[in-house]
């Protein structure tokens, strides 16, 4: 009886396991995912995929190599689940890529259009959490700056006065050498409203303003070179 007793909890456990968010997270690009904690965003010089290369069922089937700059090449394993959004992949300076990392692996990739530049845009923020983090309407959680400039044509109160005002109408703009959500800017407002413009910052609590170090998921050689 304890025997069978014991089985029973351990297929319900699996069960729970099988429901639960983090499994969710790890099936295919059709499912909602979970957040996830973008510890990379990066101009991409190049994203180098060898022939036969494709993302099935959300994953990569085959490595690839997305060179950053002269120094810094980052290796994404088959097997590895992620998104492509950049129309023209295989094009030089055309894309940005984002990275959940741990330590010298990369856990997800998300590869989307990005010029040339010191920042990106960004999708609207759609939440402040702790510790310097925000959440976007796309899912993605990124590092903050201190000073959040707000760029809108009328002032708001706080960050979160400026998300519940303009939503997902609004943008941000990320940094790639601070590795921070620098600036929100609003989106198209109504006709009729004010045109002027002005920006204005808010101000969080002090934060660990470390920022993620890249290198460890980061091969020194360029590739191919």
């Amino acid at each position: 009886m304890l025997a069978l007793g014991g089985l029973a909890l351990a297929v319900a456990a699996f069960a729970r396991t099988r429901d639960s968010p983090a499994a969710d997270d790890l099936g295919d690009a059709g499912q909602v995912a979970a957040e996830r904690t973008i510890d990379l965003v990066a101009w991409a010089y190049a994203v180098q995929p060898p022939p036969g290369f494709q993302m099935v069922d959300g994953r990569a089937n085959k490595d690839f190599a997305i060179v950053i700059d002269g120094t810094r090449t980052m290796i994404v394993t088959a097997g590895t689940p992620g998104e492509i959004d950049c129309p023209e992949l295989t094009a030089l300076a055309t894309c940005t890529v984002a990275a959940d990392l741990l330590g010298d692996g990369v856990l997800w990739f998300s590869i989307v259009p990005g010029s040339p530049g010191a920042t990106v845009q960004l999708p609207a923020v759609s939440e402040v959490l702790d510790g310097g983090w925000a959440r976007l309407a796309n899912g993605w959680v990124v590092r903050h700056a201190p000073k959040v400039d707000r760029s809108c044509p009328e002032a708001s109160a706080s960050l979160s006065d400026f998300i519940s005002t303009y939503g997902d109408r609004a943008t941000s703009t990320f940094n790639f050498e601070q590795q921070e959500l620098v600036k929100v800017t609003c989106g198209r407002l109504p006709e009729g409203s004010a045109t002027t413009t002005t920006t204005s910052s808010v101000v969080v609590p002090p934060i660990d303003a470390t920022v993620v170090d890249s290198e460890p998921v980061i091969d020194s050689t360029l590739a191919g070179g």
